[in-house]
């Protein structure tokens, strides 16, 4: 088996070494959060995917979005699809880097995020640790499915291209589904600061 994914990766020389798995933004590439590489858990396997549809040149996206004035749509059989791919390809990079099925980590940005969110909510507790930055909660994308994943969910208060008050609202969504989840907002706009950077670090270190 071989996977369909372009990637960079950075491998633990720990045998059953814990993963986590980087899925970049709409209008991104796989070297976006991979700049994050040296700064997360040293004897973790990293592996950052390129997202599979070409948008331009280094440019890609998880799956498409369409405009219509104001109003935003996007492709949700595209977006059921490559989130259970995604699930599938754990199976892969689990077995070929030797790693802990059951310490696996995302952190999604944007587009990433939202997936993020539907892959752990669908993966049968595959995932121990979600960081989800910038995104929201598209319950088109969740099975809801009873799972103990750690989830922290950042947001920038200036947000241009996702705004804040949509995350806000979409929380609601684990909310009432009784799922448990950190969320911290920070005054910046559609990327990730230096405090923002630290906060999901100092999670991160204390969960995966």
């Amino acid at each position: 088996m071989e996977t369909s994914f372009f990637y960079l990766h950075k491998k633990s020389s720990k045998i059953n070494a814990p993963l986590i798995l980087l899925l970049h933004g709409y209008g991104s590439n796989e070297e976006d959060l991979f700049s994050f590489s040296t700064l997360l858990p040293k004897d973790a396997t990293i592996i950052s995917l390129r997202a599979p549809l070409s948008l331009f040149p280094n440019s890609y996206a998880w799956y498409n979005i369409y405009y219509h004035g104001s109003v935003k749509n996007y492709d949700i059989e595209g977006a059921q699809q490559i989130r259970d791919k995604l699930i599938d390809e754990l199976d892969y990079f689990i077995k070929k880097y030797n790693c802990d099925s059951k310490r696996i980590s995302i952190i999604g940005f944007s587009q990433g995020a939202i997936l993020g969110h539907g892959i752990v909510q669908c993966s049968n507790s595959k995932i121990k640790n979600l960081v989800a930055l910038s995104g929201y909660v598209e319950k088109d994308l969740l099975c809801l499915k009873k799972n103990n994943s750690s989830i922290y969910i950042s947001h920038g208060t200036n947000d241009e291209v996702i705004p804040f008050n949509e995350s806000i609202e979409t929380n609601k969504i684990l909310d009432d589904n009784n799922i448990d989840y950190v969320f911290e907002s920070f005054d910046q706009g559609h990327g990730v600061n230096q405090e923002n950077l630290k906060s999901f670090l100092d999670w991160l270190y204390k969960k995966y």
